[in-house]
């Protein structure tokens, strides 16, 4: 009896102190040659971690959600999760990626580097392990991805990690939502954890200043304005956000991209996306003072976890006092405490603005958002928001309403060409007994003018409305002819492949998705929608539809006088305006939803916003910019936009000057034929 309770002594005097993962971290990894930060691994680098890292040691938290943007350190942690567990105290673990690809090419290879990085688990670790399922200690560690749903049901887990939760599908796995197929996986323990990590994707979110403490925090937005997974896991948890002290008041606050100020910032004298990288600065919402990046690392290390309700102070070189409701708490730095309301969901958010990364400067930041505003490009401002700031973004926000189309009126009249403006294009969308049209000019900047609008009547699977829409590319508009006509090829397919062949090169089968990889690209057609294979290997033009009608919406309200800017003629009718504003985008579905009966001339202008970036006229510099810059490139070639077979385009007639038709004004633009 004696023996047996000295020998129990002994092993709790040899065993090993309580520690979290960043501890085991710090304690037994190594980070290889060419990882962004090469050698012993330091937790100092990504202080805002460490609050994650103690929620999983935490009795209190049964569910773990972590959001941010990229080259934030959101993987590595999940990995020192991983061997902690394996290591301090064994027991399953289950790592759910957002591709197959992604855990065989990446993932997996990472894992088998860290265990032989830590000895302490090299030595545990099983050598005939299988790629997807290893055994460390005793115990597996099962690889899975969001579409294997064998994988992903196949063990139970202690802990039960999900990266990259926006990356997937929502129904990726086919049987639901990912985080509750996850979570489930746990069932089997009492003490099962769920880790939950991801760069935010779509939503409209708003800030609010919280009553009693000042602070500014996020305002949950709720499944009818937020798409995102990831970040509405978050609005279920505790909500903490990362604050850090200013160094010039040393009040707390919460960075974001609001924050972020450059010279000129939204008025006319705003500095160029080069001169923002020297001369953009944090402004502290406290004092006002402008923050230089130089401070980063040091507001860095004194920042702390802040949920709703809670505020904090410095207490000393070492600490902070937080204050929520009528008590105070003495922490140290990188502290997150558990909030007056129950909930066993830690939650927290952390700007990109806070990155451990030196390239993601406050300069670096505002240089990649100022170049995405001024060209307003939907995906473009998506991706700095999402992976820069680690903000949710709505690619098309509210809604406009018809009277802003109106209000966009210029003082040109339809069929007028305004100076400047060197190409146009047109585009058609088919319906069963007409064709709607919109013939715009373009100029390098993304400038345009709307200088016709109409419909063509006539059964479209007859000749004779294909032949009326032929004499367009004949015609000219104020000396100039169509460059570039698309048409929507998602009706009467076959017809329009058959007018497509009648001018090619100057005229493209268009076809639009809800989502694509990229904003457009070409497809070879081998078959036909009859499955029978097709003679003249014809090719289709995919693009996103939620890009291009979320970047008209964009224009609806972007400022006139501004290079960009997209306006219509004085004598424009109210039918036109109503199209525009005829689908409103559903972040709870992350779909273009109808509200009105007609939707033509908004789908002619996303095709218009497509064709404009096919003739690459997005990357076109504007003349003022040319000027300067000849100097440097005066041996650069012009950029061809199209390539044409000159010997499969028909022969020219000399191009006929168009003969505008009187329009009437009170309805929809027609053109019938006799």
């Amino acid at each position: 009896m004696l023996t047996s309770i000295l020998q129990n002594s002994a092993a709790m005097l040899n065993a090993k102190p309580m520690r979290n993962a960043a501890k085991w971290a710090t304690e037994n990894r190594v980070m290889p040659p060419g990882s962004p930060i090469p050698g012993p691994f330091d937790t100092n680098t990504t202080p805002y971690m460490l609050p994650v890292c103690d929620a999983f040691t935490s009795p209190l938290y049964t569910r773990i959600t972590f959001v941010m943007g990229t080259q934030m350190g959101k993987s590595a942690t999940m990995q020192n999760v991983m061997g902690w567990k394996l290591d301090d105290d064994p027991a399953p673990i289950i790592y759910v990626g957002p591709t197959e690809s992604n855990i065989n090419n990446v993932v997996e290879p990472k894992m088998v580097e860290m265990f032989k990085e830590a000895k302490s688990l090299w030595v545990k670790y099983d050598k005939k392990s299988t790629k997807h399922k290893k055994r460390i200690a005793g115990v597996s560690l099962r690889f899975a991805w969001a579409g294997s749903a064998t994988e992903l049901a196949s063990d139970s887990a202690v802990i039960t990690l999900v990266d990259e939760l926006d990356r997937p599908d929502e129904n990726a796995t086919g049987e639901g939502d990912l985080a509750e197929i996850a979570e489930a996986r746990g069932d089997a323990y009492t003490d099962s954890k769920l880790g939950l990590t991801s760069t935010p994707t779509h939503g409209l979110v708003s800030s609010f200043v919280h009553s009693e403490t000042g602070v500014t925090h996020w305002t949950p937005s709720g499944r009818e304005k937020v798409s995102s997974p990831i970040w509405l896991q978050w609005e279920k948890g505790t909500r903490h956000e990362w604050a850090v002290p200013c160094p010039h008041c040393d009040e707390y606050f919460i960075p974001r991209s609001e924050l972020l100020w450059w010279p000129g910032k939204g008025t006319e004298e705003e500095c160029t996306p080069a001169q923002s990288v020297k001369l953009a600065r944090l402004v502290c919402p406290v004092c006002g003072d402008q923050i230089d990046n130089k401070h980063r690392q040091a507001m860095n290390a004194k920042g702390v976890g802040l949920a709703p309700g809670q505020s904090v102070s410095s207490y000393s070189d070492g600490g902070v006092i937080f204050s929520q409701g009528s008590k105070e708490l003495i922490r140290p730095f990188h502290s997150a405490i558990h909030p007056i309301e129950d909930n066993n969901h830690f939650s927290i958010w952390v700007s990109g603005l806070c990155s451990f990364s030196a390239k993601k400067s406050y300069g670096f930041l505002a240089r990649k958002l100022l170049e995405a505003q001024q060209t307003g490009n939907p995906n473009s401002l998506l991706s700095v928001y999402n992976t820069g700031f680690g903000e949710i973004y709505a690619i098309a926000g509210d809604a406009p309403q018809w009277e802003e189309v109106y209000s966009l009126r210029s003082d040109y009249q339809s069929g007028q060409v305004p100076e400047g403006f060197d190409s146009l294009v047109c585009t058609v969308d088919v319906q069963k007994n007409r064709l709607y049209y919109v013939i715009r000019a373009w100029r390098a900047g993304m400038s345009s003018r709307l200088i016709e609008w109409g419909e063509l009547w006539g059964d479209t699977d007859k000749p004779e409305v294909w032949n009326e829409l032929a004499e367009f590319l004949e015609q000219e508009w104020d000396g100039q002819q169509i460059k570039l006509m698309g048409v929507d090829a998602g009706y009467r397919t076959d017809e329009v492949f058959a007018f497509v062949r009648r001018f090619k090169g100057r005229v493209r089968a268009l076809m639009g998705f809800e989502r694509l990889p990229k904003p457009f690209r070409m497809v070879k057609l081998e078959v036909d929608n009859k499955g029978k294979t097709r003679k003249h290997g014809d090719k289709r033009w995919d693009f996103d539809t939620m890009i291009a009608k979320a970047w008209v919406h964009g224009r609806v309200r972007w400022p006139q006088g501004k290079e960009g800017d997209w306006l219509i003629p004085s004598d424009i009718t109210e039918e036109y305006c109503k199209h525009i504003v005829a689908e409103e985008f559903n972040e709870e579905t992350g779909k273009w939803s109808q509200v009105a009966k007609r939707n033509d001339y908004l789908d002619c202008e996303g095709m218009q916003y497509m064709c404009a970036r096919m003739l690459r006229i997005d990357r076109k510099k504007t003349p003022q910019v040319e000027d300067e810059s000849k100097g440097n490139n005066e041996d650069e070639k012009p950029q061809v936009d199209i390539q044409v077979d000159e010997s499969q385009v028909p022969r020219k007639k000399t191009p006929t000057k168009r003969k505008r038709k009187p329009r009437k004004r009170d309805g929809f633009v027609s053109r019938y034929r006799k």
